[in-house]
């Protein structure tokens, strides 16, 4: 029997299933291969948020002075704002059965769409080598607890390991990667409970804040930003895990769902960061030293488990996503070989990263400004997708008002960075040192199309 006299079940078990190699690529998955509901969906990104990252994040809050209480209203405001554009991000999946940068051809133009494909491809290697060297550090402190002697071949050695286990769900696709995500999602929530019940009573809860008058309501505002940067890098992946819902699953239940998953992941566990860094404020956020030190070694050893797995989980997502995005700047590959490519690649970056001084720091910054296009992008997109609906009428060579409106988001968003690599001078002074370019860049960006857009 040939694959076309073959049954919708079993094109489905050929075409995307637990380890096995997805054999699709960015093409619009058929009808008949599209399965799943959006809570199985919404479980993925609980497990993307479920790591050593999401808790760091929210540790920064405590560091910029806010107090307990105030932190976790900022890390709510934060994690509903951004999870809410994720959520309606992700139904393009189930509208057009592609990627997310590659039914951003609808909105930009096919020409158009390049752009986005590429920051897309340069954030999530970029994360992958990051998340790599934060997992790598916790198998290297995992070996010196065992008494394993220390030095450069065991951090390389602890890194290729990583990177390995990274890539080797990625190349088999889809399917692989949701069910780890899912069996991921419920073990890494419930190691964070235990996590907060052994640790509980040296928390702070009522710590006040360390800042006053406009610098208390800067530093707020600074880390409702911080949150909502930490999902929105994710906002041009979002649509690449729900492109298998079928095509009839509603709008309410794609954005409900995940951006509820999304919300409650970021915000469950960008407040048990908060907690954790109330305990000792003073040590600069550094939650593994402090937990290396607070716990006793019961919870210290799995917790570091915890961060290299976690990290794990997330790589997952990032070379998954950046060898889809290769495959859209035309990489003449099949899916699994360029997700293998993406994977070596970061790993590379990764090496560098951990072993080379300054490196590391210099690449974050650039991450840092590249996530300046991410929020007029994605909302350019919003705007197009259930304003406009020019997207389900085919796609243009280029959409010039769309990529303008684009741009204006991006120009007006600069004026407002604070980071170490560019301290614009009204956020450093008329704002207190915040942030809060990624708000103005949605802002403008979606205004800005809805005014050219009705040309």
């Amino acid at each position: 029997m040939s694959i076309v006299d073959r049954p919708p079940q079993a094109l489905r078990q050929e075409g995307d299933s637990f380890l096995k190699v997805e054999v699709h690529g960015i093409e619009s998955i058929p009808s008949s291969e599209r399965k799943g509901k959006p809570r199985d969906v919404s479980l993925l990104w609980v497990a993307a948020f479920a790591n050593f990252v999401s808790l760091i994040t929210g540790g920064l809050l405590i560091t910029f002075g806010l107090g307990v209480a105030e932190a976790v209203v900022a890390v709510a405001v934060g994690s509903v704002l951004a999870a809410t554009l994720h959520g309606l991000l992700s139904c393009a999946g189930p509208r057009f059965g592609t990627t997310q940068v590659v039914a951003a051809r609808r909105t930009f133009g096919v020409r158009g769409g390049y752009l986005g494909a590429f920051f897309t491809l340069f954030l999530a290697i970029g994360w992958f080598a990051v998340d790599c060297v934060i997992a790598a550090q916790a198998l290297v402190q995992l070996a010196r607890i065992a008494g394993w002697p220390q030095g450069t071949a065991l951090q390389a050695s602890a890194l290729a390991l990583v990177v390995a286990a990274s890539v080797l769900v990625a190349v088999y696709g889809h399917q692989t990667i949701q069910v780890f995500e899912q069996y991921g999602a419920l073990v890494f929530t419930a190691f964070c409970v235990l996590l907060l019940v052994a640790l509980f009573p040296r928390i702070q809860w009522s710590l006040p804040p360390t800042v006053s008058g406009p610098d208390h309501l800067a530093a707020w505002l600074l880390g409702t930003t911080v949150i909502f940067a930490l999902v929105a890098s994710w906002f041009s992946f979002a649509s690449d895990y729900s492109r298998y819902l079928p095509p009839h699953v509603s709008v309410g239940a794609v954005a409900g769902w995940i951006g509820a998953g999304t919300a409650g992941s970021m915000f469950l566990f960008g407040v048990l960061g908060v907690l954790l860094a109330s305990i000792q404020p003073s040590n600069g956020g550094n939650l593994l030293a402090l937990i290396s030190t607070q716990a006793s070694g019961l919870i210290v050893v799995p917790f570091l488990l915890f961060v290299a797995a976690g990290e794990i989980w997330a790589n997952y997502l990032d070379v998954y996503t950046a060898g889809l995005s290769g495959l859209a700047l035309n990489l003449r590959l099949r899916r699994w070989t360029a997700a293998l490519l993406c994977g070596v690649v970061g790993g590379i970056l990764a090496f560098f990263a951990m072993f080379i001084s300054n490196f590391k720091d210099q690449y974050t910054n650039f991450l840092l400004i590249t996530y300046l296009w991410v929020p007029s992008w994605a909302a350019v997109l919003l705007v197009d997708m259930f304003v406009f609906r020019h997207a389900e009428k085919g796609m243009s060579l280029i959409n010039r008002p769309a990529i303008a409106a684009w741009l204006i988001g991006v120009a007006g968003a600069v004026p407002f960075v604070n980071s170490t690599l560019w301290q614009s001078p009204l956020a450093v002074h008329l704002l207190h040192n915040t942030d809060v370019s990624g708000y103005v860049g949605a802002l403008l960006g979606g205004v800005a199309y809805l005014v050219l857009g009705r040309r």
